[in-house]
């Protein structure tokens, strides 16, 4: 009993921690975005900052996706939905990407971090790495049909989100749910993060970023201004809607 108190507890201090202060805005976003009975998709939940304000969202008649390749946070995470009861809650111990297969995920140390990566380019040299099972979005939802497409995708795969996209054509394409997605130059030395954004452009979305509290078209994004390290504020989730929305 003590154990599912401390989980529970612990899950709520970090939710509440990263709607606070990780990512107020757009936390705030996505929790406008979400109905009862709607499907969202949490790529790269680790321990679920994400995920508990999407099962909010969501509701009991709704449900909730939840990729984590690092297979302790994915435990911690299974562990919060049997100690909350989550009944609409799937965690998925795999990445994401545009192909499926085994990949290398690195770490920058010996312990689970949100800082882990299929890219690794941008962790510091002896950073540990080990193999992972890696799906694509489309085939999964083919194989595990939901009632419905998912309404929100969120994302944050540390350099990896081209791929992840790459993978989800088909699903962007036919039910064009709404994106939250992080975006770092320093997570992908050899890619700018404006190729991601062409990308979801070139479907048919529209992009925005919240700077000082103002929603701002993805067209202004300037990286030696709203991205410089170690400066306030610092842009690097990206919200993308359905143009025809």
């Amino acid at each position: 009993m003590l154990r599912g108190w401390l989980t529970r507890a612990g899950l709520a201090h970090r939710a509440w921690r990263y709607r606070l202060r990780v990512d107020r805005d757009g936390i705030r976003w996505m929790r406008s975005a979400l109905r009862p009975g709607d499907i969202a998709v949490d790529v790269g939940a680790y321990k679920g900052g994400y995920t508990y304000w999407m099962r909010r969202g969501v509701g009991e008649s709704g449900a909730v996706l939840a990729y984590e390749p690092q297979s302790g946070p994915a435990a911690y995470l299974r562990r919060c939905v049997r100690h909350c009861a989550w009944s609409n809650v799937t965690v998925v111990g795999c990445a994401l990407s545009s192909q499926p297969g085994r990949r290398t995920l690195r770490l920058p140390g010996d312990a689970p971090s949100p800082a882990g990566s299929l890219v690794g380019a941008s962790l510091p040299i002896g950073s540990r790495g080990y193999a992972v099972d890696v799906e694509t979005l489309d085939r999964y939802l083919a194989a595990n049909p939901l009632p419905s497409g998912p309404r929100l995708v969120k994302c944050d795969v540390e350099g990896h989100e081209l791929e992840v996209f790459l993978g989800a054509r088909a699903t962007l394409e036919e039910h064009r749910p709404l994106i939250l997605v992080e975006c770092e130059t320093r997570h992908a030395p050899d890619r700018a993060v404006e190729d991601v954004f062409e990308h979801l452009l070139a479907l048919d979305y529209r992009g925005s970023f919240f700077w000082r509290g103002v929603r701002t078209d993805v067209g202004r994004f300037e990286t030696k201004l709203h991205q410089v390290e170690g400066r306030r504020p610092y842009v690097n989730n990206f919200i993308f809607e359905p143009s025809e929305s």
